[in-house]
């Protein structure tokens, strides 16, 4: 079975860039409403109604709280979710980070976010 076919939502590929703030720290005892996050910058290489896939030179903790901003059909988007995996482009064997990892010059690194809720914009 491949990646594609685990799959629960369809995921569109793209180029989005984007910004985002993370937190680190116990993930339990963060609240994202008072604590400070750390910024970082990255490209959106697919998205789905439930989740993302960034490149970027930022490195990320896993588990961790992220917030997403993007502007997606003239709309800006602020999501919210957590991040799932993240490491070395290079080494992870996903088909599209395997793309990425040829053709991207300015970001290393992966990070794979799950969205809190359910984005109606990218249900289709």
């Amino acid at each position: 079975m491949s990646d594609s076919d685990k799959r629960r939502h369809t995921r569109y590929v793209c180029s989005i860039k984007n910004k985002f703030r993370y937190f680190v720290g116990n993930p339990d005892e963060i609240d994202i409403s008072i604590d400070t996050p750390h910024k970082g910058k990255g490209v959106i290489r697919d998205i789905s109604c439930s989740g993302a896939f960034i490149t970027s030179n930022t490195r990320v903790p896993v588990g961790m709280p992220i917030i997403l901003k993007f502007s997606f059909n003239k709309q800006k988007m602020n999501l919210q979710g957590n991040i799932v995996r993240t490491g070395l482009l290079k080494n992870n064997p996903t088909e599209i980070a395997k793309k990425f990892s040829i053709f991207s010059s300015k970001e290393d690194s992966y990070i794979a976010v799950e969205f809190n809720e359910l984005i109606n914009e990218f249900n289709k």
